[in-house]
């Protein structure tokens, strides 16, 4: 019985916004429009980012069921851990400090869409390493390498995929 009771207690000090339905549906609506985009692309282009959005989606529409009140909320919790009761991050952020995170987001995509995936993971990574996460500069350079050499090895070398160019670098770029 104490247990039941803790639980309530805790459940009670959730913020209103963390258990909202909204954001899922935002990012349903976005996943959506992307899911609807790699249509543009050829058959083979499409695959990674329709692979990407398609299992986004699926993910999405769990923390969206998961939030619902009742029996399949409380399963899809238990099934798959996406209970609010044992939050990975305790504290709630201020609404700036996650408009900061939003514009690392638009800054990547940008990036990717400017420049393409392999020179913009490196430049993301030691950015957000050296300002976000206060790291030193050789260990974000190294990081940073690391990952894109890992990147360019699978996608490029063993798979041969080509991974997007960009706007700027791609011979196709604009147009």
């Amino acid at each position: 019985m104490l247990e039941i009771s803790t639980a309530q207690a805790e459940s009670e000090k959730i913020p209103a916004g963390v258990k909202s339905i909204y954001p899922p549906i935002l990012l349903l609506i976005v996943v959506g429009i992307l899911i609807y985009w790699t249509y543009d692309y050829g058959e083979t282009a499409r695959r990674l980012p329709l692979l990407i959005s398609t299992g986004l989606f699926v993910l999405i529409v769990l923390d969206l069921l998961a939030r619902i009140p009742g029996k399949v909320g409380r399963l899809i919790g238990l099934a798959l851990g996406a209970g609010f009761q044992n939050r990975e991050m305790k504290h709630n952020p201020h609404w700036r400090s996650e408009i900061v995170q939003a514009l690392w987001v638009v800054f990547c995509v940008t990036g990717i869409a400017l420049i393409g995936i392999l020179p913009t993971i490196p430049i993301f990574i030691f950015l957000y390493m050296v300002i976000q996460g206060k790291q030193k500069i050789v260990f974000s350079l190294l990081i940073a390498g690391l990952v894109v050499f890992v990147v360019g090895l699978v996608f490029e070398i063993f798979l041969e995929y080509d991974l997007y160019r960009g706007m700027l670098l791609d011979p196709d770029g604009f147009g």
